[in-house]
């Protein structure tokens, strides 16, 4: 952008300027029709040049603004990729070398090697599955689905990570759910999303709620926490490809910013919508809105 400005400074505002000029000054003095016309027409073509100019100039920051943030991602990635295959070769390593004689030391190493070969699948099955959603090449089973199950299932899979460190889980499903047509798979995994967001987005004291009602021909799922709140100008991004909070202190914590951006596909693909509500300091709630499978049908 630095580059870009200043050349359209240079060639497109000065020299619109310069006409701008010339036809104001032909509308003011001109005495024959064709004056007045001359005048017009080279106000239009200045207010063309400039909209157009202007519109180009927004794109292009978009453009910039894409390319920086995919630059950050592919080191974000390039990281978190190497982070487990130094682990897994320090102690391929050193289990080759005969360094470690304990059975509990080896087995500590095998341990540790098996945890990171995890996490590496675990990345690298997500980029797939983004790079699927992105192609159009994922497709959901869209079948008509209890919505307790999927909470469930969203919960079971949530349970291991849990272990780590104690969290206060409320769980609260109304009685009187109607179904949703979707894929349920799909539909746990961004439930499971949002809950492994607000796990890492809170303190010491974590506190998570997962709730689904019914909002007339529509089931609203919300998952809400106990951080320290999402600011008004990521709220408007948050769900955008890439895109991580500027707060530098939340960019300490792992993530490749494609969590939440593979949520509102998987949402969007069942037809419903997806919104935070937060404020600094008071948490946040993610919501998902799905039409019920019996408003579809």
């Amino acid at each position: 952008m630095r580059r870009v400005l200043p050349l359209l400074i240079g060639f497109v505002f000065v020299p619109a300027a310069l006409m701008l000029a010339v036809g104001i000054l032909i509308l003011v003095f001109g005495a024959a029709p064709r004056d007045y016309v001359f005048g017009g027409l080279i106000l239009a073509l200045v207010a063309t040049t400039l909209a157009g100019s202007g519109a180009a100039l927004i794109v292009v920051q978009r453009e910039a603004r894409v390319a920086r943030l995919q630059t950050d991602f592919v080191n974000k990635v390039s990281h978190d990729l190497r982070t487990p295959l130094t682990s897994i070769r320090m102690f391929v390593e050193t289990l080759q070398l005969g360094r470690l004689s304990d059975p509990a030391r080896q087995a500590e190493a095998l341990g540790i090697i098996s945890a990171e070969t995890a996490r590496l699948s675990s990345l690298i099955n997500r980029l797939l599955d983004w790079a699927r959603m992105e192609s159009g090449k994922r497709r959901f089973q869209l079948q008509r689905q209890p919505v307790a199950p999927i909470v469930d299932a969203a919960l079971q899979a949530f349970a291991p990570q849990r272990l780590g460190h104690p969290v206060a889980l409320v769980r609260e499903i109304s009685p009187d759910l109607p179904e949703v047509l979707g894929d349920r798979e799909a539909l746990a995994e961004a439930l499971l999303d949002l809950l492994q967001n607000a796990y890492k987005y809170t303190g010491p004291e974590k506190r998570i709620e997962i709730g689904a009602a019914r909002e007339g021909p529509t089931v609203r799922l919300t998952v809400t926490d106990n951080g320290p709140g999402i600011a008004l100008p990521d709220q408007k991004r948050i769900f955008d490809k890439f895109y991580r909070a500027r707060d530098p202190l939340e960019r300490t914590i792992e993530g490749s910013g494609l969590g939440l951006a593979m949520v509102k596909h998987i949402v969007r693909a069942h037809g419903g919508r997806i919104s935070v509500a937060s404020q600094l300091g008071h948490g946040a709630t993610f919501t998902i809105v799905l039409p019920a499978a019996e408003a579809r049908s």
